[in-house]
């Protein structure tokens, strides 16, 4: 028989614990943040900030063989940089993305043939001219000879400034490789020809439908994307349970203290309690989430626009009527799962370590569980992705990954009929240790002594 509940009493506990946290100031930066991030992030890209300094290097060469060479690999780099955007996005996104994607490390004539005057200049003691502004040198390459080959050191007084000294290492590995191959007769061109000649892999899917030509078959990016999508979803499934699951143990430990519950069991049921608080921390966990999902959701508006066709389409298959029925009752499910579980052993607890203790169990679960949603990018027909969609624990992740693959209605709903069914099971067993951990005061060594003696039919002494 279901326990009575007073639907009032019931609201006012939910919103005692929705309003406790959404009227501090901490929820509410918590909230704005990831606005506020968003538009300073716009706002800097709108006004073209650059957060990064431009430095000014110099290069002495005494060997008047390689400082060319470095400075033209390294245009090489970035004019591959700007061609790769301009192939590959919209022209009205290619042109500001071209604008953007340049060194931020400009190389300067150096300002003497004395290394030991550069130096003065590394320091700060001397200052260059560049079109008519005073600018420190912030870097020195000094390339002399020696003994054995080039000799090359980096002077700046920046410890962890890296890009010349990277740049000017690959530039002599390539030399190095360079030399090896002429040695044989061959060279790096030769090489780099002989690998773009090589036979491509071209992916099909023989699933597909065609419409004649060999083509309709093949696997493009449009395929690729619901998978990437469910993955993103199955990710914020588990963390909006994972989230509202450890709001509700925290909650429920830090009334348990503060002996509140006392005063709420004088007017109040336990069965409205546990559902009192269930309500109440799930409105509080999606309010939370909402800018991530309002973000979520301009985002893919936005790259279905701006990306051309192929990603529009991609997305508008992502977004199946099976994701959008199956994704809602598996986050209600797994939530009353998980949730009842966190409230039950918060009940329990008679400190934050005594928590620890108790949901350490429960959060291996949790864990275990997300890991099996990289299996839907990598191997979405894992028998191991299959079995985890049929077992309740893991189902509400597992399940959501696998949509691109587009299980039958009736697998899916199956699935989440055994997840209700065993969530109607955890929240009884939740409401009896609830009961229990909150009627009679009971923590962790209470239920030790009550497994010792019915289960284990121990006398427990004292």
């Amino acid at each position: 028989m279901l326990p009575k509940v007073d639907f009032r009493r019931t609201y006012l506990i939910a919103r005692r614990d929705f309003l406790g946290y959404v009227k501090t100031w901490g929820f509410w930066l918590s909230f704005l943040m990831p606005f506020l991030f968003g538009g300073l992030g716009f706002l800097a890209s709108s006004m073209n900030l650059n957060v990064e300094p431009v430095r000014y290097e110099t290069i002495l060469d005494e060997t008047g063989k390689y400082g060319e060479g470095i400075i033209a690999m390294e245009n090489a780099k970035w004019e591959k940089a700007r061609a790769l955007i301009e192939d590959n996005l919209p022209p009205s996104m290619a042109e500001e993305g071209m604008d953007r994607v340049q060194s931020k490390v400009i190389f300067v004539d150096p300002p003497s043939d004395n290394m030991e005057e550069i130096k003065l200049y590394v320091k700060g003691d001397k200052t260059l001219t560049i079109d008519g502004e005073t600018a420190q040198l912030n870097g020195a390459l000094h390339i002399h000879s020696g003994s054995a080959g080039p000799i090359v050191d980096y002077w700046s007084t920046n410890v962890n400034s890296n890009y010349v000294k990277r740049l000017a290492s690959d530039f002599f590995k390539k030399r190095a490789t360079e030399a090896y191959l002429s040695g044989g007769g061959l060279s790096s061109k030769g090489l780099s020809e002989a690998r773009s000649g090589a036979a491509e892999v071209n992916p099909f899917d023989p699933s597909k439908v065609s419409e004649g030509g060999e083509g309709d078959q093949a696997i493009t990016e449009t395929d690729k994307i619901p998978f990437y999508v469910a993955t993103i979803a199955s990710a914020i499934l588990w963390l909006t349970i994972f989230s509202g699951a450890y709001m509700l143990l925290t909650s429920m430990l830090e009334e348990k203290l503060n002996k509140l519950l006392e005063m709420m069991l004088s007017t109040t049921r336990l069965s409205e309690i546990m559902l009192g608080k269930l309500l109440g921390v799930a409105a509080l966990t999606i309010t939370a989430m909402l800018p991530y999902i309002l973000i979520g959701i301009g985002g893919a508006i936005f790259i279905a626009f701006a990306a051309g066709p192929e990603v529009a389409e991609g997305l508008r298959n992502a977004i199946s009527l099976k994701l959008i029925v199956f994704f809602p009752i598996f986050l209600l499910l797994g939530y009353l799962f998980y949730g009842a579980l966190f409230i039950a052993m918060g009940s329990l607890a008679e400190s934050m370590q005594d928590a620890q203790t108790l949901t350490t169990p429960i959060m291996l679960v949790l864990t275990a569980c997300i890991l099996v949603v990289p299996l839907g990018l990598n191997s979405p027909d894992s028998p191991l992705l299959t079995f985890a969609a049929w077992f309740p624990l893991s189902a509400p992740f597992a399940a959501i990954v696998r949509l691109p693959l587009d299980p039958p209605w009736w697998e899916l709903a199956l699935s989440a009929f055994f997840l209700f069914l065993l969530s109607i099971a955890v929240i009884w067993l939740a409401g009896r240790i609830f009961q229990y951990g909150v009627m009679s005061g009971a923590g962790v060594k209470g239920v030790t002594s009550w497994i010792k003696r019915v289960i284990f039919r121990r006398k427990i002494s004292g």
